[in-house]
């Protein structure tokens, strides 16, 4: 038997339906409105915080070999691809340093260039070429120029087992999301020109306990410093000046990039060093001669975008090379030219 609601009871259930919306929508709880609440939420939570997998959670299987060879190869890259490898074909760096050397603690120290989450950002577009890359671009961007060598093939064993690598050690940072924290602290500018013959004196003094007095650097190998560079030694104290070192196309190059390492981190596990002193060692390395970059000119294609302290012409301003070389940076600054190791000026501190 059919049943028929009368218009009475058609009026019932609409307003009924309309109340017990009203009373879900006021506590979030209407399925419609809590879809939407969550979906700018996951927008607007992009954050997450600097967390990394212990090496011994690697797992004991054929993609853990991988991971577990991209480690060592991070930890020990003159073994593996250094200038001095047996197998000729695998010797894709021009010097003995390893990766770890500028990424500390295998890569998962938060303020020493770390790279928890790194895989998740690529690919990218990278400014110092003007165009999109891939992570073993930027892999790469590191062996050519702070290690001074050659593009490693993307299907190399080696180049896949980094890449596997730094995919494990970004294991609690999904795609779309970031770390807090990573990089390397800014440090705020000094009102003068760095000065290398001041840095010079500061280097003898703080820095050649570790890097030797040429800057040639340590290797790690008990009483034996003066040793000639081979697969077996890496370096405890790397090379920062010479032909062993980076080369002029590295971002260590830049001396503002330079300054806030050794501000942050110099001497090792005692950075005591002002930001005056910081700048003018900077200036000082980067003064001394190293292996030159090839056609270090043409990076950061679109001068808008090109850093304040990069030391290769051309600009998009009418200062000197010596003054993008070793400042005063402040004058560019108020032009518009940055840095992203600029820590704003604030008023407060002086």
């Amino acid at each position: 038997m059919k049943t028929t609601l009368t218009p009475s009871g058609k009026i019932l259930i609409l307003v009924t339906v309309f109340f017990m919306s009203a009373i879900l929508i006021s506590e979030n709880s209407h399925p419609f409105i809590g879809c939407k609440k969550e979906e700018v939420a996951v927008k607007q939570d992009s954050i997450v915080p600097w967390k990394f997998p212990e090496a011994s959670s690697i797992p004991d299987n054929e993609e853990g070999k991988i991971i577990k060879l991209g480690r060592d190869i991070f930890l020990e890259t003159f073994k593996y691809i250094g200038p001095d490898v047996k197998d000729s074909s695998k010797r894709f760096t021009g010097n003995n340093m390893d990766c770890q050397n500028c990424h500390f603690s295998a890569g998962t120290s938060k303020t020493v260039f770390g790279l928890v989450g790194v895989y998740s950002k690529y690919p990218a577009l990278d400014d110092r070429l003007n165009k999109v890359v891939s992570l073993q671009d930027r892999i790469n961007s590191c062996l050519m120029r702070s290690m001074n060598g050659k593009a490693m093939p993307v299907d190399n064993p080696e180049m896949k087992a980094l890449t596997a690598y730094l995919k494990w050690l970004g294991t609690y940072v999904p795609k779309g999301k970031r770390t807090d924290g990573g990089g390397l602290p800014k440090i705020e500018l000094i009102n003068r020109a760095a000065d290398p013959s001041k840095g010079k004196l500061i280097f003898l003094d703080k820095c050649m306990t570790c890097h030797a007095d040429n800057g040639s650097g340590i290797f790690d190998k008990p009483d034996m410093v003066d040793v000639a560079a081979d697969s077996v030694y890496g370096y405890k104290f790397p090379p920062v000046m010479g032909v062993t070192s980076y080369n002029n196309g590295a971002g260590m190059y830049r001396l503002i990039v330079a300054a806030a390492f050794i501000y942050n981190k110099m001497p090792f596990n005692d950075a005591v060093l002002s930001v005056e002193e910081s700048f003018d060692v900077a200036a000082y390395i980067n003064t001394e001669p190293r292996p030159v970059f090839a056609n270090s000119g043409s990076d950061y294609p679109d001068l808008k975008l090109k850093p304040v302290d990069s030391p290769f012409p051309p600009y998009d301003d009418t200062y000197s090379e010596l003054q993008h070389k070793y400042g005063p940076f402040q004058p560019m600054v108020k032009l518009g030219e940055g840095s992203s190791m600029i820590e704003p000026d604030n008023p407060a501190k002086k």
